[in-house]
């Protein structure tokens, strides 16, 4: 089965999903929207061209839509998508804030045949997913506490004063843009977290959302975690350290487009007892990847998930709306800062 897709937002992303979608057989791009009509690409011979991502998904023979557009447009374009029938999948954040979210997850209660999937391409990394094995396999035990900072050395060029510096449009900063991303991890690994203590702040930037925030979170299970999410690192980082009651596992680096994060590693800290990994005795050992295929492994699960008529495994309306959950807490916790609260 062919899948006649339309890409609504044509920048990096959209090209980048563009690249990826040629390479699948079960897809196939007929349309592209973006409102700037900066169409010169070797891509787009004998695509349908649109300004308004409404006309493209009026175009007739299109059975499902990606989308990339800034946040204040990604809810209403796949509510829009899902009414007219078609099967959506749309990068993060899923909205500008948990409201905007909540008539998506009830139009689909009544229209279970649609697909809706979101790009929350962090889970099908290889590291990620080697993390995940050895936790569901409670070979190192119970996990006890996780610490995670994901810091970017500018939010975006500030200069330039773009979309991503003004709430009305981005709906948050640096939390909603990229420490989702770890937030959407921190509960595949431990679960549901119903506790937060949170600062945010926009003091450096002095822009309308935070250039800073800071999570204490505590799940329903005791697990108690911590996140940094920055735009004043002043060099790209991401560092996962999850503890156990047996050992210590740590996610650092990670491949991206940039490739300023460094060399995604895992490293493995055991306990009292060394931990088998893949053949070898893990006493403090270090392992790399160095290819990321998680954005075509997105593709593969969405692809599947419409053939196969199955359940989106990651990145479905109920992981957003938990995750949107988690970032609406910490925005509100933060009482002091209203500037930058979610509201």
């Amino acid at each position: 089965m062919t899948i006649k897709i339309g890409i609504i937002g044509y920048g990096v992303v959209g090209k980048t999903r563009h690249k990826a979608l040629k390479k699948h057989p079960s897809f196939e791009v007929i349309a592209v929207s973006d409102i700037n009509l900066d169409f010169n690409s070797a891509y787009l011979d004998g695509i349908h061209t649109f300004t308004d991502y409404k006309d493209l998904i009026k175009h007739e023979g299109i059975d499902g839509i990606f989308i990339s557009l800034p946040n204040q447009l990604a809810a209403e374009a796949t509510l829009n998508g899902l009414k007219k029938g078609l099967h959506v999948f749309c990068e993060k954040p899923p909205a500008r804030k948990l409201s905007e979210l909540r008539p998506i997850a009830e139009f689909l209660k009544i229209n279970k045949n649609l697909k809706l999937m979101y790009g929350f391409n962090h889970r099908y990394h290889e590291s990620v997913q080697d993390a995940l094995k050895m936790i569901n396999s409670k070979k190192l035990g119970d996990i006890i506490n996780i610490r995670g900072v994901y810091g970017k050395s500018n939010l975006i060029t500030f200069n330039q004063l773009d979309w991503r510096t003004k709430r009305e449009i981005a709906g948050g900063g640096v939390l909603l843009d990229q420490g989702i991303h770890m937030l959407d991890l921190i509960r595949l690994f431990a679960g549901e977290f119903k506790e937060v203590k949170s600062y945010v702040s926009n003091s450096q930037w002095n822009h309308d959302v935070e250039d800073n925030a800071f999570a204490i979170m505590r799940s329903k299970n005791g697990v108690i975690c911590s996140i940094h999410s920055t735009a004043t690192q002043w060099q790209h980082k991401f560092n996962m350290e999850i503890t156990f009651s047996n050992g210590t596992i740590i996610l650092e680096g990670i491949l991206s487009g940039t490739k300023t994060y460094g060399k995604e590693t895992l490293k493995i800290f055991p306990g009292a007892k060394p931990y088998l990994y893949k053949g070898k005795t893990a006493k403090t050992k270090k392992f790399y990847f160095d290819k990321d295929t998680s954005w075509s492994d997105e593709i593969d699960e969405f692809a599947e998930v419409i053939n196969k008529n199955i359940k989106v495994k990651y990145g479905n309306i109920y992981d957003s709306l938990d995750v949107m959950i988690m970032i609406d807490k910490i925005y509100k916790n933060d009482k002091r800062i209203n500037n930058v609260s979610n509201k």
